[in-house]
């Protein structure tokens, strides 16, 4: 009981805008987090992640069954900033690290002390469609793309 009285709390203060303190990076934008069972842990998970857990903002959180185990899947800004550039994330409860897809837009030119970075995170994107957090597919999509800059670009000024 009590723990329902502190989440109902932590979600009233976050529908009024108000700061529950280091509770803040638990705030969820759009309610969606009421019925996903595993929400609050996998929220304070991924908030960990992040260089200023306190800022993060929640939204599109749902869970999903994959293999028999649950997956709690949802989208995390770094900032409370209104145009917050928003990650998508997927959590298996009882386990350390949750999955964290940037999202990033592809730039023209990825710097060649960078291409570890990018690949690496589309990794995260397959990851994620496995457990269900990403549509089919769409990891494809973006390793192709990403891919095709990869053989564009110029390296050491040679092609």
């Amino acid at each position: 009981m009590y723990k329902a009285m502190i989440v109902a709390t932590l979600f009233g203060a976050a529908a009024l805008g108000m700061s529950a303190g280091a509770c803040t990076a638990q705030t969820v934008i759009d309610g969606s987090a009421a019925h996903v069972p595993g929400a609050a842990e996998a929220m304070k998970k991924v908030a960990a992640t992040l260089p200023h857990p306190q800022e993060a903002r929640f939204r599109h959180l749902a869970a999903r069954s994959v293999d028999g185990a649950a997956v709690v899947c949802g989208e995390v800004a770094e900032s409370p900033a209104r145009n917050a550039h928003f990650s998508q994330f997927g959590y298996v409860p009882g386990h350390d690290d949750p999955i964290v897809f940037a999202n990033r837009p592809l730039p023209a030119v990825i710097p060649f002390g960078e291409v570890n970075g990018w690949i690496n995170d589309s990794v995260h994107l397959e990851d994620l469609e496995e457990m269900g957090c990403a549509p089919k597919g769409s990891y494809h999509a973006y390793s192709e793309k990403l891919n095709t800059m990869m053989n564009q670009r110029k390296q050491y000024g040679v092609n």
